[in-house]
């Protein structure tokens, strides 16, 4: 519960704000260090673009620069914030718009062309002006209230700098349960709520917004008898938490039948390590290590030095639970925009995960150095993302060879075996698992994209949200495959997508024979609480059901049955994608 803040992401989407008198010099300076950082991110790109392909390629974005110094552009933005008293966005777009204009109605081809230059310098300039995320002048604005931030969109890295000691929940006008912010909200133990049709039309700055993400509802301007309803739901709620948290640090986790079960967590920064000891984890099944670049105020990633000590500080507070970092896992819809010379058409399909890191060795070899130097503080386990062949992992064992030869002669200790995995997360890599299994020492089903490349599903387009169905009859003999071929192998096989952490999947992937969960850690204590509520002879008999089945709705009737037979008061509701 608490005031709404207005954020809009996007560099297409925009809305004018009218200033107080002193706010302007604020707004003044926040233009002028985004036009600084601008030039700043340009003059990088034209280098990398000359390196590759030359000078006359690298001089379209020294043009570029030269936009962001030439006072015949900056200026009239400026006196559009000071004139107007309006936010630095709208007085971007505004005025580019009017310059643009200017130039295709001139009779020169070249100075046409001008104008297409000029909206993608205004693009990138738009960017980092949202880049900063909400600054403490617009937060301070709000007093004595939690903050519910109101956005169009947020990408990873806007939610990571979110400034959470204020921020209660999010609500997004785009977006899908499993996409990535989403994703982050439950491993934060933030409210939100995705996919929110006309939402920036519907709530103005200010508005008092209750955020329900349990349901999947926001409730605008709510009367006094609502807010002393969820004040008692909220209270009863923390209550329970308290009572699992207690529950899950009480030892090893058995089903009824006495299986024993891992259930670790997945975490983004070592700044969430506490949560991990706190809800009762067994270690960390997933690190995104991408998130220390994402959370980065510049546009460098950690040296190797940087990393080492973090991820040696991971392994020595964890210890000994294991710790698997999965390594960059960058492109796609994460982190694209702060990647020059990356920017794809259709970055879901194109240079993401293992493929970006093979195009930037020397990025990907940092990495490894440093994964290799912290080895020893505990049990390190490296995990390598968007894997589709063998090859890929044979050359990502070779380069790890490489460089613990490279430490060694540097009189560095690094251990003899290191453990590797890879992502099952490509419909080729289920369909090889037998194959892939024989190559490493245990896979991890990335069941977000598993489900979206199986389905053809963009996981965070909210217009095709309801086809995203993890529960698809496609999906399920995949996963079965691979934990099959894991089984066969006699290798370790977790989950550590999002159907780990929701009590009806937990159960289908139970009978389906996996063993290792990984998921938020505030999810770690009733998923605890579900594995010792069911019998896995029970959760086969489910398994084996569902794979018989031709349709995902003739699954969910299926899992909605057996789970509040099976799960009884563990079932949690599940939350809903609109509302």
């Amino acid at each position: 519960m608490g005031r709404a803040l207005l954020w809009l992401s996007r560099d297409d989407t925009f809305s004018r704000r009218t200033l107080e008198p002193d706010e302007i010099a604020g707004e003044l300076e926040k233009f002028r260090e985004a036009a600084g950082t601008a030039v700043q991110e340009i003059e990088r790109t034209a280098d990398e673009v000359g390196n590759r392909l030359g000078p006359e390629y690298a001089a379209i974005f020294h043009a570029h620069a030269l936009f962001l110094k030439d006072r015949t552009f900056l200026g009239p933005i400026e006196r559009r914030i000071s004139n107007d008293a309006v936010n630095a966005e709208w007085a971007v777009a505004s005025v580019t718009e009017s310059l643009a204009a200017r130039f295709r109605d001139l009779p020169d081809e070249n100075l046409v062309h001008r104008a297409a230059d000029l909206e993608d310098v205004s693009k990138t300039l738009r960017r980092h002006l949202g880049d900063g995320g909400i600054s403490p002048s617009r937060i301070e604005t709000i007093e004595g209230e939690g903050i519910v931030l109101i956005a169009d969109e947020l990408t990873p890295s806007d939610a990571v700098r979110i400034p959470r000691e204020r921020i209660v929940g999010f609500v997004t006008e785009r977006g899908g349960r499993t996409s990535h912010v989403a994703i982050l909200a439950r491993s934060f133990g933030i409210p939100a709520v995705v996919a929110v049709p006309r939402l920036l039309a519907s709530i103005g700055e200010g508005d008092r917004v209750i955020v329900d993400g349990l349901e999947g509802v926001v409730w605008r301007e709510p009367t006094g008898d609502l807010v002393s309803l969820f004040e008692d739901r909220k209270s009863r709620d923390a209550d329970r938490q308290r009572s699992l948290r207690e529950r899950s640090l009480s030892g090893a986790v058995k089903t009824l039948d006495g299986q024993d079960i891992a259930i670790r967590a997945n975490i983004e920064l070592s700044s969430e390590i506490p949560d991990v000891l706190e809800y009762g984890a067994d270690g960390v099944g997933l690190f995104r290590s991408e998130f220390l670049y994402l959370s980065s105020s510049d546009a460098e990633f950690p040296d190797e030095a940087t990393q080492a000590e973090i991820y040696r500080d991971a392994l020595a507070r964890l210890a000994p639970h294991p710790v698997v970092i999965r390594t960059w896992d960058l492109g796609g819809k994460k982190g694209s925009r702060q990647l020059p010379g990356f920017e794809e058409g259709n970055p879901v399909l194109g240079l993401r995960g293992i493929r970006l890191c093979f195009k930037r060795p020397a990025m990907f070899r940092t990495q490894i150095r440093a994964l290799l130097r912290a080895a020893k503080a505990g049990d390190l386990r490296i995990l390598v993302p968007m894997i589709s062949g063998i090859e890929e992992m044979r050359r990502v064992r070779t380069l790890i060879d490489e460089c613990r030869d490279e430490l060694r002669g540097e009189g560095v200790e690094v251990p003899e075996r290191i453990v590797l995995g890879t992502m099952i997360e490509v419909p080729a890599a289920a369909i090889m698992a037998d194959l892939l299994a024989a190559e490493v020492d245990f896979l991890s089903l990335g069941t977000n994209d598993l489900i979206q490349y199986t389905l053809a599903v963009d996981r965070a387009n909210e217009t095709v949200s309801e086809l995203f169905r993890p529960h698809h009859p496609a999906v399920l003999r995949l996963i079965a495959r691979v934990a099959e071929a894991a089984r066969a192998a006699e290798k370790p096989v977790s989950v550590c997508g999002e159907m780990a952490g929701d009590p009806i999947f937990f159960m289908l992937l139970l009978g389906l024979g996996i063993r290792e969960f990984s998921m938020g850690p505030r999810s770690v204590p009733a998923l605890k609480e579900v594995a010792r509520t069911v019998s896995t002879a029970d959760a086969q008999r489910v398994a084996r059901a569902a794979l018989t089945l031709a349709t995902a709705d003739e699954v969910a009737a299926l899992l909605s049955r057996e789970g509040h037979s099976l799960l009884s008061g563990e079932l949690t509701v599940r939350p809903r994608e609109v509302t």
